[in-house]
């Protein structure tokens, strides 16, 4: 029997709380920053003002444990998982979370993000994430 974690990968889609201050979300980032690593986790963050999208990148254990926590988190609700699937190796190997936010109708740190999915996510995977990305604009609340 191997020692190897088995890597997943798991993306979900929510609303934000109505109301909810920027000095929360990037509390959010902060403690995930601090806390992924200790877990093995790896990761993408993107707020658009209503909406977050999230990939999470580790193993299947404490992704599941980590979603867990996240289900029960009242600063969002109608929690989404968009895709869960089993992966070879990670797109965001050095990121503990890694933030693409919407500022003025643009995505601040996009390229960053393009560049990184580009070197290690083949383009079905690729179009999927950025799809879902500019999605989450259009199903806004109100959009």
């Amino acid at each position: 029997m191997s020692g190897a974690v088995e890597l997943k990968a798991l993306t979900y889609t929510s609303w934000a709380r109505p109301g909810i201050q920027s000095a929360e979300v990037e509390a959010v980032l902060e403690s995930s920053r601090v806390n992924n690593p200790l877990e093995g986790i790896t990761g993408l963050l993107i707020f658009n003002g209503v909406a977050f999208m999230q990939i999470l990148e580790g193993g299947e254990a404490a992704i599941d444990e980590l979603v867990t926590k996240l289900a029960a988190d009242p600063r969002h609700w109608n929690m989404s998982i968009r895709d869960r699937r089993a992966i070879a190796s990670r797109a965001f190997p050095t990121w503990s979370m890694a933030y693409l936010r919407l500022d003025d109708g643009e995505f601040v740190g996009e390229e960053a993000v393009k560049k990184a999915l580009t070197r290690d996510l083949p383009p079905s995977i690729r179009n999927v994430v950025m799809g879902l990305t500019h999605s989450i604009l259009r199903d806004a609340p109100g959009a």
